[in-house]
């Protein structure tokens, strides 16, 4: 039968799983080995064989295996979490994105490990056997020996059965676990401190002055005007009108006026402002809130121009028309629509032992710092969205140690100031000053021709404008502290960077409890310690038309001209 044909398998040991047939004579039989196999064959073969031997060693390394596969998989997961919202690169350098996602997963990874330990250790495998059992009642397990091995092959356990942990290994479970146990505590511990004590000095004073509320409030006793303007701030308003009553039981009832305009808005915006009134006239608050008011027209077009601005100048003003009128209030609180902390509004309150003319807060949106519009240092410099956000050496340094920053002019999401240049002639308490201006007036100002030897106390009332005729470009939020500063002679102007808003929940988040931790802030200043931030410098406009003007850099934008 030397002549004959037959198919048979043939056995290659250094290649075990792979069977291969061939066309041989009985009497000469001859070996095939994988290296001889066309290579298209060898690529359609080696996803399956990485597949089955990445299988095969979890499977027999599971205390190796598990680990590092969970890592990887909760790791991606808190890393796609926190990129969903990710905004200006810039702002969010991609070392602290992974410093943080590791912050955030090594402890979850520590957790789900000690559970997985702990049921192995209590014989987990028997548990899913039995499961199984219950489960495929009519499926029957083959004895081994009813199991048709090769010849030279034994019953492998991983094929009939969990793999059994030899000695050595069940050795290693107690540290293990002891790790794993340790992760998870670590990330209690950073859940647990994540608030500094700077940022919440005043926390424990104001959750007892909602506690045991009373009219004369637990503040030093001032009298604030909180103003306030919204539209279409549906997403906002809960949080913020809740945290507002925290600050007014904190303040006292009898300290506080709270007027708030709303107009034009198509959400629920006027349904929640109404809804609390109600609860301020609970509280006994005196109030002034105005919904769906439509008393100063809303241009067509919302984009940035002098149109736009004047609109907004105007809608200010009306906010704080009772306060023009009967007066005798120490400060103005002036709120944009943010998310922002009853306690960080009292720090606002008490930047400087109150020793202030305007202080701000630092607000915070997809590029980092949001309102580089308004914001510039002492020198009048324009700044960065990254922190520490000043170029000059004064603010980088008071960045840095979390103190109270001068500056130029500033907005930036909520703030507080004097109210006396805001009154007539006759409610001001005297206290502005009497000499002659030591910066005159630039030829530009409104009140130039009528104001050259006009002192500070003799000025007429402070308003919301937008620029006039030859003025740089600017938003009615940079007018208000600029004629602060020129008109009315007071430059105690701060930023206080312990206070912190935003616009939007997931920017507030970041930057209020991510950014704000002790762990990350460390990683903040020691590790990248301001490197790049010369590169989170937005320009609004075209950076080759940016000026001086009466010592401020303009950035006109792209709406100048228009």
């Amino acid at each position: 039968m030397s002549g004959s044909f037959v198919s048979s398998p043939l056995e290659n040991r250094m290649t075990p799983g792979i069977t291969i047939y061939s066309s041989q004579r009985v009497s000469e039989p001859r070996k095939l080995y994988l290296h001889s196999l066309p290579t298209f064959i060898m690529l359609r073969q080696l996803p399956s064989r990485t597949l089955q031997t990445t299988l095969r060693i979890c499977g027999r390394n599971l205390h190796c295996s598990v680990p590092l596969m969970s890592l990887g998989i909760i790791f991606g997961a808190c890393r796609l979490a926190l990129s969903l919202r990710r905004g200006f690169p810039p702002a969010f350098p991609e070392p602290r994105m992974l410093f943080v996602t590791t912050m955030m997963s090594v402890p979850i990874w520590g957790l789900c490990m000690s559970i997985f330990y702990l049921l192995w250790v209590l014989d987990a495998p028997s548990w899913f056997q039995s499961g199984l059992r219950d489960g495929r009642r009519r499926y029957a397990r083959l004895a081994a020996e009813a199991i048709d091995f090769e010849a030279d092959e034994s019953p492998s356990p991983a094929r009939i059965g969990f793999h059994k942990m030899s000695p050595a290994s069940k050795w290693l479970l107690p540290p293990l676990c002891l790790g794993y146990l340790s992760c998870a505590v670590f990330g209690v511990y950073l859940l647990w401190t994540y608030e500094l004590p700077l940022d919440h000095r005043f926390k424990e004073a104001v959750e007892l002055a909602n506690r045991a509320p009373r009219r004369e409030g637990y503040g030093t006793g001032e009298k604030i005007f909180i103003a306030a303007m919204f539209y279409n701030n549906a997403a906002v308003l809960p949080y913020w009108t809740t945290e507002i009553a925290k600050v007014i039981n904190y303040l006292g009832p009898d300290n506080v006026f709270v007027s708030i305009l709303e107009s034009h808005s198509t959400d629920a915006s006027p349904t929640i402002l109404r809804a609390f009134d109600k609860r301020l006239e609970a509280m006994g608050v005196p109030r002034r809130i105005l919904t769906q008011d439509e008393s100063i027209p809303r241009p067509r077009s919302m984009k940035t121009t002098p149109i736009r601005i004047e609109y907004l100048a105007a809608l200010r003003n009306r906010a704080i028309e009772p306060l023009v009128a009967q007066g005798g209030f120490d400060r103005l609180i002036f709120s944009n629509d943010i998310f922002i902390e009853a306690e960080s509004i009292v720090e606002l309150l008490q930047t400087n032992d109150g020793e202030y003319d305007m202080v701000c807060s630092l607000d915070f949106g997809e590029w980092g710092l949001y309102d580089l519009w308004v914001l510039r240092d002492r020198l009048g410099r324009m700044t960065s969205t990254l922190w520490p956000y000043f170029f000059e050496d004064t603010g980088f340094r008071g960045v840095m140690k979390d103190e109270p920053t001068p500056v130029f002019s500033c907005w930036n999401g909520i703030t507080s100031m004097r109210t006396e240049p805001f009154l007539p002639n006759s409610l001001r308490p005297g206290r502005l000053s009497t000499s002659p201006r030591t910066h005159p007036l630039p030829p530009t100002h409104p009140l130039y021709m009528h104001a050259k030897n006009v002192t500070a106390a003799a000025a007429p009332p402070l308003r919301f404008r937008a620029s006039a005729s030859g003025e740089c470009f600017s938003s009615e939020s940079f007018t208000l502290p600029y004629d602060l500063r020129r008109v009315y002679a007071l430059e105690g102007i701060y930023v206080n960077p312990r206070v912190i808003a935003a616009y939007q929940w997931s920017y507030y988040l970041w930057f209020k409890y991510f950014m704000r931790h002790w762990a990350v802030k460390w990683f903040v200043e020691n590790v990248e310690n301001g490197n790049g931030m010369h590169l989170a410098k937005i320009v609004v406009g075209n950076p080759g038309e940016i000026f001086q003007w009466d010592g401020v850099e303009c950035d006109p934008g792209p709406w100048g001209d228009s």
